[in-house]
């Protein structure tokens, strides 16, 4: 949407420190691109393309001033039916005054833009406006005006199924209800906006809907429900790299925000652990306020850093902190922000005792306090004033339309009146003469229709008949297919059995790794993952493979796959080099799967070996499109192999890489398969619903490593049933804990 475009670039005018380096370069390419296109006019260029050009140079131009001057020429070259350059040379010059804090101005330009919109029929140049519109009015603190416009551009967006706009719209208009200090409304406008952008995956959007939602809790005094959103916020725009200035921005507000709610928890809870988190996020925030140039928002960093001083018992910090705020108060700040700052300084004097420069804080204090008063009062006023003049307009208007409206109403009730008398006298004689030819014909419609029924309850008795005959088929033909389905079904059951008894039983894993536990999930009856240990010389080795696909499939190429291990690991030499089992796996499988015309077929596995030396006290691994997490004292390390499967891959290296890693005692070792990461599940009114990922899967170990391993095995159990939900299982699931 071109506002919210608009809005960006004045955020990027307010960030100047931000973008040092590169400001020079950028006004280069700018005024290379004006200069360019100001070359292909010449004393002989047609009007039209003039025209062209000129507004050309105002929608790539940075500077307001430029913008409005060239827009202004482009339109003294339009013509009177060239409604797209009106409307948007009009629409460019009321946006760039809205850039220059002239809201009042740019509103004339955006009601001048509107007719020509109307005319093109553009329902997206309408909508755009009305939201230029809806934000003047804000900016006005005319809310009421700010709804109206800004509702019928969400009206629109709707009806053209524009998710971004729409998000866009339902964030202002929940803007103006936080103003208006209609929170619970806001809320709901905030938490739809977070609906859309949560379906359509725009994660840094979806941070700005939870800052706003926490921001409500924090003015609505509920900081720990403030800081479930900030917290939520924060986490994604630390997770997701940006260079864009409006969201880096914005991350840092998050910042300050989540700081005031720990401080106000802190001094209503006496907890000076949250006061510490306060404390932690004022350094995070560090000078950033300062080298942007936002005076709002650095004043409020110190203030909070004021307030967290003087909870620790540092009120002279508190005091110097304050005093240096001044610097950053501006003329044209709002007096009751002004206000409520010498407000929290006479807090601080008073708690020292140092009451002559208390006295002097509150009469400032009052002063501000007194003046916001005023230019309220004064609004107040004018708004009266206005909307009393409005309201007679109205209301001579509406008794004139009234008396009209009266006099055409009684001609109506005349002329319907007459109209129906009339039509009720020529429908009673019509009525009458159709009723003697109704009374004429009855009898022979009743005939008719008696000789009818006759012949339709001999067809249906005819269709009983055949009716009963096709059940007996269907019948017939139903019981061959639960035969059928029966004896598959068994199969299958028997072929579960046979791949149970391939698969290593749980006595030979506990015969080599006393401390373990197997979460073993196929998606099917039969799976494609399977896991096998074995003894070769000093090494015990724990193999887990995923086959491609599930099911039956999968079934076939993990029987093939132990079949083939059962040969290629079994010395201690084999041990020793992993890769090497890989390698002659990767031949077995391109060997094996060729069909008998030559086809190939790209089926393979991903696999881990793990050899563990308990005496040396290290673990030789190979690892084909896998990972190995280690819990070591609570912190999680993932070991990664090679990226590329045991089979054909377009990008395959010629060998395995063999590694090896030191273990400790006391490191819990998982080796899994894909199944759990990929399964599908969350929150259930998103359709498709989300991957748990792997970084959900390494948290959860790294949350639960200290219970028994058992436990381990039911919590990972419930947690990705819980996940799931009533989403099918999308995968065989396979995850093996060895403890050393």
């Amino acid at each position: 949407m071109r506002l919210f475009i608009v809005i960006l670039i004045s955020m990027l005018t307010t960030l100047p420190a931000l973008a040092q380096e590169d400001s020079e370069d950028e006004v280069d390419i700018v005024q290379i691109k004006i200069d360019s296109l100001l070359s292909l006019i010449k004393p002989d260029t047609p009007d039209s393309l003039k025209k062209h050009w000129y507004y050309s140079v105002g929608v790539v131009a940075d500077n307001s001033d430029t913008a409005i001057k060239y827009a202004n020429l482009s339109l003294e070259l339009c013509r009177e039916n060239d409604y797209l350059y009106i409307g948007d040379n009009h629409y460019n010059i009321g946006v760039s005054y809205f850039m220059q804090d002239k809201a009042s101005e740019a509103l004339k330009f955006f009601f001048k833009a509107e007719p020509y919109f109307e005319k093109l029929s553009n329902k997206e140049k309408i909508a755009d406006n009305n939201i230029a519109i809806g934000k003047c009015y804000h900016d006005l603190n005319l809310n009421d005006s700010s709804l109206a416009y800004l509702g019928r551009a969400l009206e629109i967006f709707t009806e053209l199924n524009d998710t971004a706009n729409i998000t866009y719209a339902y964030q202002s208009i929940g803007n103006v209800n936080m103003d208006l200090h209609f929170y619970e409304t806001a809320k709901e406008y905030f938490t739809k906006a977070l609906m859309m952008d949560s379906a359509s995956c725009t994660y840094l959007n979806q941070a700005y809907d939870y800052q706003l939602l926490g921001y409500i809790e924090l003015e609505t005094g509920t900081p720990k429900d403030a800081l479930l959103y900030l917290s939520k916020s924060a986490y994604i725009f630390d997770t997701i790299p940006t260079d864009d200035a409006y969201f880096i921005n914005l991350k840092y507000e998050t910042y300050l925000y989540i700081a005031q709610a720990y401080i106000t928890y802190a001094e209503i809870n006496n907890d000076t652990a949250y006061a510490k988190c306060c404390y932690d996020y004022i350094k995070k925030i560090g000078d950033f306020f300062i080298n942007t140039n936002y005076n709002n928002n650095q004043i409020s960093t110190m203030q909070c850093y004021a307030r967290y001083l003087s909870f620790v018992g540092r009120d002279k910090e508190a005091i110097d902190v304050l005093l240096e705020c001044k610097q950053y108060l501006e003329t044209d700040q709002r007096d009751i922000f002004i206000s409520a700052y010498y407000n929290h300084l006479v807090k601080v004097y008073k708690k020292i005792g140092d009451y002559k420069n208390a006295l002097e804080a509150t009469e400032m204090m009052n002063h501000y306090k007194e003046s916001s008063i005023n230019d309220s009062t004064m609004k107040i006023v004018a708004k009266f004033q206005a909307e009393q003049e409005v309201k007679i307009h109205k209301a001579e208007t509406a008794a004139k339309q009234r008396q009209m409206s009266i006099i055409i109403f009684s001609l109506i009730v005349v002329l319907i009146l007459v109209t129906l008398l009339v039509i009720f006298i020529y429908k009673s004689l019509k009525i009458k003469r159709k009723a003697n030819e109704d009374l004429m014909q009855k009898n022979h419609i009743l005939d008719q229709q008696k000789s009818e029924i006759e012949a339709q309850r001999d067809e249906i008795w005819n269709q009983k008949s055949e009716i009963e005959a096709q059940k007996d088929i269907i019948t017939k033909q139903w019981h061959a297919v639960e035969q059928v389905n029966n004896k598959l079904l068994s199969s299958i059951n028997y072929a579960q059995r046979i791949q149970n008894a391939a698969i290593s039983p749980q006595s030979e894993i506990d015969a080599l790794f006393p401390n373990n536990f197997v979460f073993y999930k196929p998606r099917d009856i039969v799976s494609g993952d399977y896991y096998r240990v074995a003894k070769c010389g000093k090494y015990n080795v724990l193999i887990t493979a995923d086959c491609t696909g599930h099911g039956i499939p999968g079934g076939f190429l993990s029987m093939l796959g132990i079949s083939a291990l059962k040969e290629f690991c079994v010395t201690e030499d084999d041990a020793a080099h992993p890769g090497t089992i890989l390698d002659r796996m990767r031949a077995f499988v391109k060997t094996t799967l060729v069909s008998e015309q030559n086809a190939i077929i790209d089926d393979g596995m991903d696999m881990t070996i793990c050899c563990y030396d308990f005496e040396a006290m290290e673990m030789r691994y190979a690892a084909a499109n896998q990972s190995i997490i280690i819990i070591r004292n609570g912190e999680a390390i993932r070991l990664n192999g090679d990226h590329m499967p045991v089979g054909r891959y377009v990008a395959e290296k010629e060998h395995f890489e063999s590694l090896l890693f030191p273990i400790q005692h006391g490191d819990i070792i998982y080796t899994f398969s894909d199944g759990i990461q990929d399964q599908t599940g969350g929150d259930p009114s998103v359709i498709y619903g989300c991957k748990f990922l792997l970084k959900s899967l390494i948290d959860l170990l790294v949350q639960i490593h200290d219970k028994p391993l058992a436990m381990q095995r039911e919590i990972l159990d419930k947690t990705i049933t819980e996940w799931r939900g009533a989403r099918p299982q999308v995968d065989d699931m396979t995850l093996i804990a060895i403890k050393v």
